[in-house]
């Protein structure tokens, strides 16, 4: 098929953009035509040859360079600070050596750090303003299985008690202690909610002052074994809580309504034949979940109340319920990447990147990426693709429009739009090719659109 570049873009008329639609999704996207919403597609893997421990993964994006960092927990010491900028081909770039890595968690430019244990304070800050050299902050704290940071900066350090503490305050030396209470194994903040997975019941606590936590709601149901962790659906009305201890035919994912959090009423449940579960994020309407020996899984929450499993991916070799291996496999799945690349930490395997069909990415608070009113810039569908994309836009006003494609170190590759163009919606088609109608490479490419003094920018991924 011959390339189609459109550099003179014109304004297209709803009927005719749901034309092309229809055309691209059979000709141009052939090749994806079976993709559907919450599939899964292996896009890179790292692995660690120093150890086989892997815990946790997190995601760091450092908007100044517009690059996206995984850190990766190790549980024999230490985290992997690897760039996946270019998910195809991750880069790790340092490792830190001399602090805990059972789990670990970002706020600003500092990683938090702690052992999994509840005894003494080794739990350390690292700064890694610069990835490639990270320091280790000379003051420590108490010592947790895991940790949770809220957007507003309290640290909840989680083992058998919670111990809050002003990070955006004392971001180096976390040793403010706000309050300590009898609760805590792990732990999920949402909207000043806190859900408390207390291995033996279920505590939410309002805790908009942290200084005065006010308990709304609990659940302590004797069929549950241990409520391990999980996270609340888009609409804040139902909780998915893991039971890591449930084994067949114990379910594993309990749904909670919790439209009264003073009274959670279990709706249904989820169960996996041949493993434990770990632990779940949700983004949107998918539930992205780490399922220790079945690997990485996907469901489809746009029922809140009824889940319904998309795709999976097993990272692992293992294949049981049974100890000792039965904790092996899938670790963590991390979903608020810029990008929309989910991290999957895999013990003992590595770090797996993935892209879902349907999960474009979140927009970080530091750098959102939300256009101005004048103009709005969409997520090029498909993403990843291979070998078009098309990308939408919409002006609010006449004007001059330019939308470019850059490679990820600022080079422009494409100029797609050029011209003055009219209020209401636009569509461009980039065939992967540069300037000069040459195919590009593999990798993570920006695109950036632009109107008068107003601009907006998103990322995309190209995958042979």
């Amino acid at each position: 098929m011959s390339p189609r570049p459109n550099p003179d873009a014109r304004p297209l008329s709803r009927p005719f953009i749901a034309a092309l639609l229809a055309a691209t999704a059979l000709v141009a996207f052939a090749p994806l035509s079976h993709a559907a919403f919450g599939d899964i597609t292996l896009v890179g893997q790292k692995t660690f040859s120093t150890t086989h421990r892997i815990t946790n993964v997190w995601g760091y994006y450092d908007s100044v360079t517009n690059r996206e960092y995984a850190l990766v927990g190790d549980d024999t010491g230490g985290f992997f600070i690897v760039d996946v900028t270019n998910p195809a081909t991750p880069v790790q770039v340092s490792k830190v050596t001399t602090v805990p890595g059972r789990d670990l968690k970002p706020f600003g430019h500092y990683v938090y750090t702690c052992d999994g244990t509840g005894s003494g304070t080794t739990s350390r800050v690292i700064d890694i303003a610069n990835p490639a050299s990270p320091v280790v902050k000379p003051g420590a704290f108490r010592a947790c299985h895991t940790i949770t940071i809220s957007p507003r900066g309290t640290l909840f350090a989680q083992y058998v008690g919670i111990t809050f503490y002003d990070i955006a305050n004392f971001p180096t030396k976390p040793d403010s202690i706000l309050q300590q209470f009898t609760f805590g194994h792990d732990s999920t903040w949402r909207h000043n909610i806190l859900y408390d997975f207390n291995w033996n019941n279920l505590n939410i606590w309002d805790v908009s002052n942290p200084y005065a936590p006010v308990l709304v709601g609990s659940n302590d149901d004797p069929t549950i074994l241990s409520y391990h962790s999980g996270d609340e659906s888009k609409n804040h009305n139902y909780l998915y809580v893991c039971d890591e201890l449930g084994t067949h035919p114990t379910p594993d994912i309990i749904v909670f309504n919790i439209t009264n959090p003073a009274l959670p009423v279990r709706v249904t449940h989820i169960s996996d034949a041949t493993s434990r579960v770990h632990q779940l994020y949700v983004s949107g309407d998918l539930m992205f979940v780490a399922y220790y020996t079945a690997g990485f899984k996907v469901f489809d929450i746009s029922n809140p109340a009824a889940p319904v499993l998309r795709d999976t991916y097993d990272t692992s070799a293992f294949q049981t319920e049974v100890e000792p291996a039965a904790y092996s496999g899938a670790w963590n799945a991390y979903p608020y990447a810029p990008s929309g690349i989910v991290y999957v930490s895999d013990h003992p395997n590595g770090l797996y990147l993935f892209s879902v069909e349907g999960h474009n990415g979140t927009l970080t608070g530091v750098d959102d990426g939300r256009a101005p009113a004048g103009l709005a810039l969409e997520q090029n569908r498909p993403n990843p693709f291979n070998p078009y994309t098309t990308i939408s836009f919409r002006l609010t006003r006449h004007g001059d429009a330019r939308l470019v494609v850059y490679d990820v170190r600022g080079a422009r590759v494409r100029s797609l739009v050029d011209r003055r163009l009219g209020p209401g919606e636009h569509i461009v088609e980039w065939d992967g090719t540069d300037d000069h109608g040459h195919r590009v490479a593999s990798g993570v490419y920006y695109y950036e659109l632009t109107s008068g003094s107003e601009s907006a920018r998103r990322r995309m991924v190209l995958l042979k």
